[in-house]
């Protein structure tokens, strides 16, 4: 065992093997060093990537961010052109069902005169979802509004 090694984790999928190595440089200073070994015809085909402390967690960010997408880009198209995922992080409560309690502090809301943007902030949906469910409520019928 190289005497840098502190920690290794290994993972076999078919011909390749990859190693997750954490290791410590001569100057004491950690690194991580992910390896694939993989076999082929002539003997085995190795790759190193070598990242070093001060760059794990912009890498680990960048790795994260990367692999969303790869799993947006491979999830099979099933005709909808959103990601309700996407829609929350900036409308909380998008495609949430609404409760009686939302109801009544939207008709409330509502009388008080608040505008649709407004009461979209309020509720953590957008504002198509606001001005759907006051015309399900019959709101602008029941209030003349």
């Amino acid at each position: 065992m190289d005497t840098g090694e502190i920690y290794t984790n290994k993972l076999t999928k078919g011909n390749r093997t990859y190693f997750f190595d954490i290791k410590k440089s001569e100057k004491g200073d950690l690194y991580l060093k992910v390896s694939e070994s993989k076999k082929t015809e002539s003997g085995y085909e190795h790759h190193r990537l070598m990242i070093f402390d001060e760059d794990l967690k912009d890498f680990f960010e960048a790795l994260k961010k990367s692999l969303k997408k790869f799993k947006e880009l491979k999830e099979p198209k099933d005709g909808k052109t959103y990601s309700v995922e996407k829609i929350r992080e900036t409308h909380k409560q998008a495609y949430l069902p609404w409760t009686e309690e939302d109801d009544n502090k939207l008709e409330l809301l509502f009388c008080e005169g608040k505008k649709a943007k407004e009461l979209a902030e309020i509720f953590g949906r957008n504002i198509g979802a606001i001005n759907s469910r006051i015309k399900k409520l019959e709101l602008k019928d029941k209030y003349g509004k």
